[in-house]
């Protein structure tokens, strides 16, 4: 009787502990164009200034006081400022940046530095403002929307569920990464960029976080290197059409 008590509690308390365990979904993206200048006229008579070979200032962006499982501290941000700043790379992003270095008629592309970004930023008039300290002519702000769907559930940024919940349960998780290239001195908008990718999962009694994070990452990896393909498919249109003969 005893060991059958021993036995039943053992089971409870996993039961339990798999229940508590909890996943938080990460923040969300930002609406580019929501950054941009309101003033309608000026961005109409926006005009590019580039000159080509160019340098390009790379910003990741999200939503303020942006999370993920892998880094639960907000990131870089300022107060009321309308969005935070990923200074954190992977080797994939990295890789990227040196594509981009390659690409015809540009000389440098390189992601912002902490130590040059300006004391507060709420719009991408700041962002161009760092990237001219950069001697950049364009700016390339992009960005993350991935969202956890568990059967026909929809997980919203930072939303909560139990790990034990997702017994024998369909995942999937979304990633749509956007980008915006910018001219510096105007904000005039050169093009937009979007990639999205998809993986699903049957989920097997998952019991640590990092499992489930993994479709996360992989689902980022994949919609960041769409996203780059589609920026150098994009750049052959906007060299030709703005590079001076």
């Amino acid at each position: 009787m005893n060991t059958l008590k021993f036995f039943i509690a053992v089971v409870l308390t996993f039961f339990l502990s798999s229940c508590a365990t909890k996943y938080v979904t990460p923040g969300s993206s930002v609406n580019i164009s929501e950054l941009a200048d309101e003033d309608i006229s000026k961005i109409l008579s926006n005009k590019p200034t580039a000159e080509f070979p160019v340098n390009i200032a790379i910003a990741r962006i999200q939503s303020p006081v942006y999370t993920n499982w892998k880094h639960q501290r907000p990131m870089y941000y300022q107060p009321e400022s309308n969005f935070s700043m990923v200074l954190t790379r992977d080797v994939e992003e990295d890789e990227a940046f040196k594509k981009l270095n390659d690409l015809d008629r540009v000389n440098q592309a390189s992601p912002f530095n902490r130590l040059l970004l300006p004391y507060n930023y709420k719009s991408i008039k700041d962002l161009r403002l760092a990237a001219a300290k950069m001697k950049a002519e364009m700016l390339l702000v992009y960005t993350f929307d991935t969202e956890f769907i568990i059967d026909t559930k929809n997980y919203g940024p930072q939303n909560v569920f139990a790990l034990g919940y997702l017994k024998n349960k369909d995942v999937k998780v979304v990633t749509t990464a956007s980008a915006a290239i910018f001219d510096v001195q105007t904000e005039y908008l050169y093009g937009l960029a979007e990639a999205t990718a998809k993986e699903s999962k049957k989920s097997n009694a998952w019991k640590k976080q990092d499992e489930v994070d993994a479709l996360r990452i992989n689902t980022e990896k994949e919609a960041f290197k769409g996203l780059v393909t589609e920026i150098e498919r994009i750049w052959g249109d906007l060299k030709n059409e703005y590079a001076r003969k």
